[in-house]
């Protein structure tokens, strides 16, 4: 999921309040424009530019035109840390950064020292269904950084000594992170969300499955989920696309390919009930995380759950303003969608003795969408913040390479883009109530709030029953 939420960032406006970048694009968008964008068409979306061709081994190479000086690329791997082993959580992660921090030469020299020669930026970023190795280069040296990319994840180094320090160094990571109520209640809130299903695990697992691993886990890791037939590569180029295809191919046509792992798919159940945790936290802003299951990225619902996305970003600064003559939250509504389904969230920060103020809110808006009372401009507006989404990122040189490989990865062909307007036009009020009493739901969800108890928990007795964590 990386792919759609890396680029989107929430940004501040007035005050305290923090709403999307594009609702913030859209109201500057009504100012300078004499007719308001919602009331255009949304036809379709014009597709990026490109052409690919397949290695031998199946490895997909897709060319993009490009003349910026710098030439952004995005390597895929499907399969991602759905795939680590019960018990041995992080494994997929850990590879993927041993890959890149022991790779050499055929001359014994750190290629890592040969990339910053080049110019070159190279990361990476596990998620669930995905592998991605990103970065940029020179647009004239971009043939031989991919190259070196190639000779990383083609021929990688696993030395014990690597594989101790980075995975003592992860699991200091981790204890680290969790130690911030932010990170700690995520992870928290996907555990008890998704139970068995592989989702409910953090990509860098945890201290103990860690301590877990030897060296020879990560070289089965890499056997089973490194293939180039899973593998796509897309970059910006400008010149002679065959040579180019043939200077590739030389380092990545090596890469043996193996039949991939099935992708098996364990089922995730949405609460019974209401699920309703509470963390002590001596924290002056105390927040929560309320939600559900949603649906996979291919699923019909999906259009009416985007366009909620954005119906509850532009009704949050409404109770703000109605609870709070400060606006001192930060809040976010986010919908995560992947092979497997996803979840939708609703994430409030707010002074503890506000908090249940803001769920009251959330309680009273629900029941108003679940009996037909919806704010028809609203809606609107709602739907073309959806499909400014899209297109904003398309406008991109980075984000639209990862808008055409996960068109690969969802297995939602380019179709997706090109009518993805078009769908939401479809997603009628009616349609849009119907999806909101399937997936969100007042009598079966998950709330995990995190705050001081002696202040919440009376509170949250009157809604169910609290499980304390």
């Amino acid at each position: 999921m990386f792919a759609h939420s890396l680029f989107f960032l929430l940004k501040c406006l007035g005050m305290s309040f923090r709403v999307s970048p594009l609702l913030f694009a859209l109201i500057t968008l009504s100012i300078i424009s004499p007719n308001p964008l919602w009331a255009e068409s949304r036809g379709q979306i014009s597709a990026p530019e490109f052409y690919k061709q397949s290695l031998l081994n199946g490895m997909e190479i897709l060319f993009l035109p490009g003349s910026e000086p710098r030439a952004p690329f995005v390597l895929m791997i499907k399969n991602g840390a759905a795939f680590d082993p019960i018990e041995k959580w992080g494994v997929t992660y850990l590879t993927t950064w041993m890959i890149l921090e022991e790779a050499e030469n055929q001359s014994g020299l750190p290629i890592q020292r040969n990339l910053q020669q080049l110019g070159a930026e190279l990361h990476f970023e596990v998620e669930w269904d995905a592998i991605f190795f990103f970065g940029s280069a020179p647009i004239d040296r971009v043939v031989d950084v991919l190259s070196l990319l190639g000779e990383m994840i083609v021929r990688p180094k696993f030395l014990e000594e690597t594989f101790e320090r980075l995975r003592d160094q992860l699991v200091q990571e981790i204890e680290k992170e969790r130690k911030h109520p932010q990170v700690l209640t995520q992870e928290l809130f996907l555990a008890e969300l998704f139970q068995a299903n592989p989702y409910a695990h953090s990509v860098k697992g945890t201290a103990e499955t860690l301590r877990n691993l030897y060296l020879t886990d990560l070289k089965i890791q890499y056997r089973k989920l490194f293939l180039p037939n899973q593998a796509q590569l897309a970059f910006y180029y400008s010149g002679d696309r065959d040579g180019v295809f043939t200077a590739l191919s030389r380092r990545w046509g090596s890469w043996v390919k193996n039949k991939p792992l099935p992708f098996t798919f364990r089922k995730a159940e949405p609460p019974k009930g209401q699920r309703i945790l509470l963390i002590d936290s001596p924290s002056a802003d105390s927040l929560f995380r309320w939600g559900n299951l949603s649906v996979e990225k291919g699923s019909r619902d999906y259009y009416a759950l985007k366009i909620l996305e954005q119906y509850l970003t532009l009704s949050l600064p409404a109770w703000a303003d109605q609870i709070a003559s400060e606006n001192q939250i930060q809040a976010s509504f986010q919908l995560e969608a992947g092979i497997m389904p996803g979840y939708l969230q609703l994430k409030i920060q707010a002074p503890a003795q506000q908090l249940m103020a803001y769920f009251q809110k959330l309680e009273d808006w629900v029941q108003d969408l679940q009996d037909g009372r919806i704010d028809v401009q609203k809606f609107e507006e709602a739907k073309q913040l959806a499909h400014l989404e899209l297109t904003a990122s398309l406008e991109q040189p980075v984000p639209r390479l990862y808008r055409l490989l996960e068109t690969n990865l969802y297995n939602l062909g380019i179709n997706f883009i090109t009518h993805y307007g078009t769908r939401l036009n479809r997603v009628t009020p009616k349609h849009f109530a119907n999806v909101v009493q399937r997936y969100v739901s007042l009598q079966n969800f998950l709330l995990l709030v995190a705050g001081p108890s002696d202040q919440l928990k009376a509170e949250l007795d009157e809604i169910g029953s609290v499980k304390m964590r």
